[in-house]
């Protein structure tokens, strides 16, 4: 009866799971019903997902607004299935692994970061939201342990990442993995989150469900999408820190490119303040760049 009962269960939470996907705009839907796992999907399992710090060749200097989506989706996905807790996984260690950043100025970043998600956390009332550096366990016998048996030819990051889904899988009961991805249709050229679930299904198996994000908008029509965590000098785009002129920003850029879209990276924003309302409530009838300035102030303040 118990076994029976766990089928019906099962089959209840593909339902549910696959409605949410598929009727999520953040979300690219093909590869992300191509993704499931069917068998992976409990009601007592997490959710998890990883941020980076930097770029094959630049530290990020700050938080984008785009990295809310990420938070977002994954708090909609928890709320729908009734899962347990969100792991928002830091890659501090990582960005360490290329040797082209001080040590210091990693920890720095890596600390603004984890404050910044926890005040948004405590602001918002998000449950079950924990915030780890990679830092904080990757020193353990029991991620070594992991590690040792991640074989691949693939840069250190590379099997670090592998090595992480499966530490999460394994001490945090994770069933669920959310990533970005800059395109739908599957491609070697770029470098999404793919890279790294291609290797862990190679070395370790099919043991989770992937959902795959939309990328992060910049407002530069030359590079318009981009990671939803990193932003690097001089990149023109929306930031979740205190202080920022949303309003200001988006004006003087529409002046500029004179594209009343920004390319495109307006749609995206506004996918992402139609998902907190939903969430947290309306923001009420005030305009676009209003909202995206209180969402910051709320979850800054």
């Amino acid at each position: 009866m118990r076994e029976r009962e766990k089928m019906m269960e099962n089959k209840d939470l593909l339902t549910i799971y696959k409605n949410i996907i598929q009727n999520e705009s953040l979300v690219e839907v093909r590869p992300s019903v191509e993704g499931i796992n069917p068998d992976s999907l409990t009601s007592d399992g997490s959710i998890y997902y990883g941020t980076g710090l930097c770029t094959a060749r630049e530290l990020s200097d700050a938080l984008p607004f785009d990295v809310l989506g990420m938070v977002l989706v994954a708090e909609k996905i928890r709320r729908g299935t009734g899962m347990k807790t969100i792991y928002h996984h830091i890659a501090d260690t990582h960005a360490k692994s290329n040797r082209l950043f001080k040590d210091e100025d990693v920890n720095y970043q890596a600390a603004s970061v984890k404050r910044t998600l926890e005040r948004m956390a405590k602001n918002l009332g998000i449950k079950n939201f924990e915030v780890l550096l990679a830092s904080e366990f990757d020193n353990s016998e029991e991620y070594a342990e992991i590690y040792r048996n991640i074989k691949t030819d693939k840069h250190e990051y590379v099997r670090r990442e592998v090595a992480d889904i499966e530490w999460y899988r394994n001490y945090k009961r994770v069933n669920v993995k959310l990533g970005w991805i800059i395109q739908a249709t599957e491609t070697d050229l770029g470098f999404d989150e793919r890279v790294f679930d291609r290797e862990y299904k190679t070395i370790v198996g099919e043991g989770l469900s992937f959902v795959y994000l939309k990328p992060g908008r910049t407002f530069d029509l030359s590079r318009p999408k981009v990671s939803p965590y990193i932003h690097v000098p001089g990149e023109a785009r929306i930031l979740l820190k205190a202080n920022e002129n949303v309003k200001a920003k988006i004006v003087e850029t529409e002046e500029r490119l004179g594209d009343k879209h920004l390319g495109g990276a307006r749609r995206h924003l506004a996918n992402i303040v139609r998902l907190y309302e939903k969430l947290f409530g309306s923001l009420g009838n005030i305009p676009f760049e209003d909202k995206i300035q209180t969402i910051i102030d709320n979850i800054t303040k």
